[in-house]
């Protein structure tokens, strides 16, 4: 389930000072990037300890199990993901953040919108286990982000509030997260992983 509020973000930005808005993406994103550049990281979906990546020229450090390095940016075009024994050429657009999950053997890769909405929080489940339809829930049952099919990613746009949220197959709870604060312009992205049966939940916050 994708956000639909991506025009009014847009139509909002453009009143803003240029200035200001630079300001808010290096908040968000870190450092400000050329008008050309695509951004994308890895996530390490698998039980690898210390992940050596690197793409294009960029190295992206070692990134631990279950843990996604930070966004680098790099010239729209094809580089190459190296990332332990895997290399693999990327084919990068502009403006876009890509998400590059290593899991059994091979890469998948999630395209991401840029999100720059200061008056919300934006929640990104990415399901990685195969054969499941993954929900994230509220201890009263109403779905956050649901029915999210394997080996995608849904999103919703959601108010600044300390959450303790709960994720489900199905009509199965597989998981109790621990609360997190959903705070102001910045995104939480949960990334799920590993076998049906018990699968491994990680938040990254951008």
């Amino acid at each position: 389930m994708r956000t639909t509020t991506w025009l009014l973000t847009t139509a909002l930005l453009a009143l803003a000072p240029a200035g200001a808005a630079r300001a808010g993406d290096e908040g968000v994103y870190g450092p400000a990037a050329p008008p050309d550049a695509a951004f994308v990281r890895v996530f390490n979906a698998t039980t690898q300890v210390d992940l050596e990546a690197r793409v294009g020229g960029e190295a992206l450090g070692e990134i631990p199990a279950f843990g996604a390095s930070e966004f680098v940016f790099l010239p729209a075009g094809t580089h190459t993901l190296v990332a332990g024994s895997l290399r693999q050429p990327l084919r990068l657009e502009r403006g876009k953040f890509y998400t590059a999950a290593l899991a059994g053997g091979g890469l998948r890769l999630l395209e991401n919108e840029r999100y720059a909405n200061r008056l919300k929080a934006l929640v990104i489940v990415y399901n990685l286990v195969d054969g499941a339809t993954l929900s994230l829930r509220t201890p009263e049952g109403r779905d956050v982000v649901g029915d999210v099919g394997a080996n995608s990613f849904g999103t919703r746009e959601v108010n600044a509030i300390r959450a303790s949220l709960a994720l489900f197959d199905g009509s199965r709870k597989v998981a109790d997260l621990k609360p997190v604060s959903l705070e102001r312009g910045r995104a939480f992205s949960l990334f799920v992983a590993g076998p049906r049966e018990r699968p491994v939940t990680s938040w990254v916050v951008n």
